[in-house]
């Protein structure tokens, strides 16, 4: 049923962004439906680039549809838009999940997952000179090359490459990230 207050949020001519802000205002909950209808793909790619999981980035875009809903009178529009709002919200929440324990938990078992995989493809090292490996190994560029066989098989930590290699830590995991992938998808 539609309120007589809501009735000016229903207008043709308001743009959606200026209903929303007008309905938090009230604490109406249609603004957050409004909110997933109208901004939920955008708010998610950037949940997304931060935690880089998909099934995360949904559950933390759920969280800060939350927070937005309870916080929803710190919106202030003399501050800047509804939509800049909206993705700092959503921004703060990626980021306070990538410093959960349990988010740090994830990142140490896919790390383990990759050298499992790594370890059953190569195995031993008296393994790693047979020729098909090292055929494996010279598809990947130099620079992939040189920083999976420092970690698998010299066994130094991602930030002892960074420091032997004076790389930054963020540019020595995509590129092992990367291989990897190369390398799944040349084995199965």
């Amino acid at each position: 049923m539609i309120l007589p207050t809501q009735l000016k949020y229903l207008t043709s001519e308001t743009p959606i962004e200026e209903r929303i802000a007008m309905l938090l205002a009230d604490r109406d909950r249609t603004a957050v439906r409004l909110i997933y209808q109208n901004y939920s793909p955008i708010l998610l790619n950037v949940i997304l680039r931060i935690v880089k999981y998909e099934d995360v980035a949904k559950d933390v875009l759920q969280d800060a549809l939350l927070k937005i809903w309870r916080n929803s009178t710190n919106f202030d529009a003399s501050k800047g838009s509804l939509f800049t709002w909206l993705v700092r919200v959503c921004r703060n929440a990626a980021i306070d999940k990538t410093r959960s324990k349990d988010f740090k938990q994830r990142q140490k078992s896919e790390q383990s997952v990759d050298l499992v995989f790594v370890s059953e493809t190569f195995g031993n090292e008296s393994e790693v000179n047979d020729q098909s490996v090292r055929e494996l190994m010279f598809q990947l560029p130099e620079k992939q090359r040189t920083l999976i066989s420092m970690s698998f098989f010299e066994g130094y930590s991602h930030p002892e490459i960074s420091e032997r290699l004076s790389i930054p830590l963020g540019t020595v995991k995509t590129r092992i990230r990367m291989a990897l992938k190369h390398l799944r998808s040349v084995v199965e």
